[in-house]
């Protein structure tokens, strides 16, 4: 399509107007020449609210100067073409329907509308002067389009478009919408609101939210407060801000009092919640602070000056156990910086809609630990979901592992250990009355190595503790090697695994692969994660030690493996036998997806959403052949960086059993077919499953 039939194109997909007139929506202000959007209409929005385009814009706009009295911004800002990218990409989201996190309402496309005429108005004043030139050199045919060279700078100057910009870039991206609203000429304003959708996916997004953002979004309608309530509680034993852990005992702060007038306004606290039956009937999930616990931590010294009595921490814990008595429908604890005494744990245990502990940097008293080891001691066998985050620089968060022994019936066990070097702990006695008999899904991410390799010899002389295990994630920062992992997947042959996921493999040789096959045929997911060398400690793309394809014949011995994720590198620009089909077409319309209809006679649209989709060169999806081959199960191939960077579905051909691959690039939650959740964790531990016997 031309710029001249572009005129005819105009006529058909103008955008709707509103009830002001041609020559307001035509004439352009400061703001408009700018390409700034408006602010949404406050009815729509808050300052809670998250503006990406916002965001964005600021991130691209330089700090202002200071002259004389006056603020200068605007004059030195740089040309992007960002700003004219976003307008399109607006336009074109309102008439297809998709929805950004700044909502397609009606007052926001008022703005993009005036913006998007004045652009119109201006581009195709440009074309006014179009004055066609036949070059010699070009092929016959071309035509050079000449125009006034003021008015393209001024054009370009307006719209704040830098020099690189070229008219034939303009003109293409302009036809694209044109098109987009010819074929969907009318709007699509976002009709439902996220109070319209059910209570259950409200309390889900909310789980997720920390506590200050949970209070923030309870403070916005009645709705959103009677679901935020269930989780924006935090009862916090708080250390004064204004003082420093760090040298406290030359100063002439008088510890102790704080400490007292601390407690009583955390009496106060608890009091209220106690009170408040509209309150405390409404909470799902608490979390328990002990600050003085981390100032304890902080100071080394023998003469600590953060030390308080015993009986004066008795009673803070007396404290947080009257607020756990109070709550009739707790869910899950969140226990922050604090020691958990017999008293607390007793207290836990009489929770009988507890199913969910959380032990962030904590410690298991002495005396605890002698009652879980050598006689009986309350426990929470209603908990089916524990979480442990532990600290190798604070040797007593070691003790967590006693956790095991307090929640007997967990189904889901994440261990996190945060900090630099191993810990001095000796071994721990609890492995010989541990019990993991109903354990169903294990994470562990950057365990030290003595308590791993305690672990494994516990899954392999205790045959029921692994026995109902699906899934597993290993995570390392540090490489791991093949020897070390094929040992721990060896403890856990007996298992029914469906997901594995091993995250920090050091070398990942074809040995590893034949080692997985053998001992989990079955499995459903599989997801590898190499480091390509000793400075690489995050998820990464990695060079691995042989070519892709020659990975895949081991995956003969995976009889319904469905999904297979690694981190497997390859470069953009690395040219492939994939590109011929584009150079054989004369880089016209390409089969890059494996389509049944021929390319020609597909329409400009579908061209379109297929370049923009898939370019020539990024074709890695082929990767995934070999891998269908050998394993006909396979649904999905991904690669993975530090999120997922492709993802191809891979279907078959009912008559002829050809594979069709359909890869999707950076993809986003919408284009993955299948919950990610449930093939590896998120925020490192698996979904919470319920308990085995619900209120035992």
């Amino acid at each position: 399509m031309s710029i001249f039939q572009s005129y005819d194109v105009l006529m058909d997909t103008s955008l709707p107007t509103d009830t002001r007139s041609t020559e307001d929506l035509s004439s352009t202000d400061a703001a408009s020449t700018r390409c700034r959007y408006r602010r949404p209409c406050p009815s729509f929005s808050s300052q809670d609210s998250s503006r990406v385009y916002e965001k964005e814009e600021a991130f691209e706009r330089p700090a202002p100067t200071w002259q004389g009295s006056e603020w200068l911004a605007d004059s030195i800002i740089q040309p992007t073409v960002y700003h004219l990218l976003r307008l399109f990409d607006s336009v074109k989201g309102f008439h297809r329907g998709y929805l950004d996190l700044s909502g397609r309402h009606p007052q926001r496309y008022y703005a993009l509308q005036n913006q998007w005429n004045a652009y119109l108005c201006d581009f195709l004043d440009l074309a006014m002067d179009l004055k066609p030139s036949y070059d010699t050199l070009d092929a016959p045919g071309v035509c050079n389009v000449i125009f006034s060279a003021d008015r393209w700078s001024r054009f370009l100057s307006k719209w704040r478009l830098p020099d690189s910009v070229s008219y034939g870039q303009l003109v293409q991206y302009t036809q694209k919408v044109l098109r987009e609203l010819k074929q969907n000429p009318i709007p699509r304003f976002q009709d439902l609101r996220l109070t319209d959708t059910p209570t259950e996916i409200l309390d889900n997004i909310i789980s997720f939210l920390p506590i200050f953002q949970a209070k923030a979004v309870s403070l916005t309608c009645r709705t959103l407060h009677d679901v935020a309530q269930r989780h924006a509680w935090h009862i916090n034993f708080r250390a004064p801000r204004h003082i420093s852990p760090f040298n406290v005992e030359y100063s002439d702060v008088d510890l102790q009092l704080l400490a007292h007038y601390c407690r009583e306004a955390l009496e106060k606290n608890a009091a209220f919640l106690r009170d408040a039956p509209h309150v405390n009937t409404q909470i799902q999930k608490l979390v328990l602070t002990d600050e003085w616990w981390v100032s304890r931590r902080a100071h080394p010294h023998e003469n600590n000056p953060w030390v308080l009595e015993v009986d004066f921490l008795r009673s803070v814990t007396q404290i947080f156990g009257s607020v756990l008595k109070s709550i009739p429908r707790l869910s899950t604890l969140v226990l922050c910086d604090v020691e958990m005494t017999v008293d607390l744990a007793r207290r836990i245990s009489e929770t009988p809609t507890l199913h969910t502990l959380e032990l962030h940097l904590c410690q298991i008293s002495r005396m605890l630990r002698k009652k879980l080891t050598t006689e009986s001691a309350p426990v929470c066998p209603n908990i089916a979901n524990l979480h442990v985050y532990m600290d190798s620089t604070f040797s007593e968060t070691h003790t967590q592992w006693y956790g095991l022994l307090l929640c007997p019936h967990i189904r889901t066990l994440s261990v996190v250990r945060v900090g630099v070097g191993a810990f001095p702990t000796p071994d721990l006695p609890l492995w010989t009355r541990c019990r993991l008999d109903h354990l169903e899904r294990l994470a562990l991410e950057n365990v030290d190595l003595g308590d791993l390799t305690k672990f494994r010899d516990f899954l392999a002389t205790n045959r029921t503790a692994g026995e109902k295990i699906t899934h597993f994630k290993l995570h390392m920062d540090w490489g791991i090697t093949d020897s070390e992992v094929a040992e721990l997947l060896s403890a856990l042959r007996n298992a029914p695994l469906e997901v594995l996921v091993l995250e920090g493999l050091a070398e990942a040789e074809f040995a590893l692969f034949k080692c997985i096959a053998e001992l989990f045929p079955h499995l459903i997911a599989l997801t590898l994660v190499r480091r390509q060398n000793a400075n690489q400690h995050l998820n990464k793309l990695a060079v691995w030690p042989h070519a892709s394809w020659e990975y895949g014949p081991y995956f003969r011995g995976f009889k319904t493996l469905r999904h297979f994720c690694w981190n497997f590198r390859t470069e953009y620009w690395d040219a492939t036998p994939t590109a011929l089909l584009a150079f054989e077409s004369n880089f016209q319309i390409t089969s890059w997806d494996h389509s049944l209809r021929p390319a020609t006679s597909r329409t400009h649209d579908e061209v379109d959403a297929l370049m923009d989709e898939m370019p020539y060169f990024l074709d890695s999806h082929w990767m995934a052949l070999p891998f269908v081959v050998h394993c006909p199960t396979l649904e999905s191939f991904s690669l993975m960086d530090s999120t997922l960077d492709m993802v191809c579905r891979i279907a078959r051909h009912p008559q002829t059993g050809k594979p069709i691959m359909a890869p999707s690039h950076y993809p986003t939650h919408a284009s993955i077919s299948w919950n990610d959740q449930q093939w590896n964790t998120v925020s490192s531990h698996w979904p919470i499953l319920p308990p085995v016997n619900p209120f035992l």
